[in-house]
């Protein structure tokens, strides 16, 4: 664990979806109040925070760009969702969003974030600032998600990807990238990366 600590050694990481994949798909997700921790999940990240691997949530959340909610709103749900995992004795290193929508014609959406960034996923952004700030060898670390824009945000950056069945269990078909693992949820994921990375 001194080693994990230590951001002089590259360190491995698993980057996590979490709308369908830590907590119930809900469309618009804005309030606390919404959110539900999926079965298994915080046993999951408690496995992985046990085995020493970098646990980082990655979730575009366009909701803010969108004028349903702020970002403090935002802020909040993240709050009680590290709560939940804390009780559970599970945590998550970083969480990385992107506010942004390049989509107009919102009602009370801000202009401002209405725009094509290097963040919202399938772009690197948010998976590269990740990399720079904890020094992760992305050769090292896996992404697990519930879409193809998961899966096309690995491809995007090199990691490997399994998708799990949960949530839109990669029903959306946008991209076609294809996963190197499904499991039909995150706890089997997590015991795919831990039985594939055992020295």
């Amino acid at each position: 664990m001194v080693q994990r600590s230590s951001l002089g050694t590259a360190q491995r990481a698993v980057f996590l979806d979490r709308d369908g994949t830590l907590i119930k798909e809900v469309e618009g997700l804005r309030s606390p109040d919404q959110l539900e921790v999926l079965p298994g999940v915080a046993a999951a990240i408690r496995e992985l925070n046990h085995h020493g691997w970098r646990t980082i949530l990655i979730t575009n959340q366009p909701v803010v760009a969108k004028g349903f909610c702020t970002e403090a709103d935002v802020a909040t749900v993240h709050n009680k969702l590290e709560t939940l995992l804390g009780r559970e004795h599970a945590f998550l290193d970083r969480i990385y969003w992107c506010p942004h929508h390049p989509h107009k014609g919102f009602p009370g959406e801000r202009p401002e974030l209405k725009i094509h960034c290097d963040c919202r996923k399938p772009k690197p952004g948010m998976v590269l600032q990740a990399a720079e700030e904890l020094n992760l060898d992305l050769r090292a670390c896996w992404f697990i998600g519930d879409t193809t824009t998961d899966l096309e945000t690995a491809r995007n950056t090199g990691v490997r990807s399994i998708l799990v069945r949960t949530g839109h269990g990669g029903r959306d078909g946008i991209f076609k990238s294809e996963p190197d693992f499904t499991t039909d949820n995150l706890l089997d994921a997590v015991r795919v990366i831990v039985t594939k990375t055992k020295s």
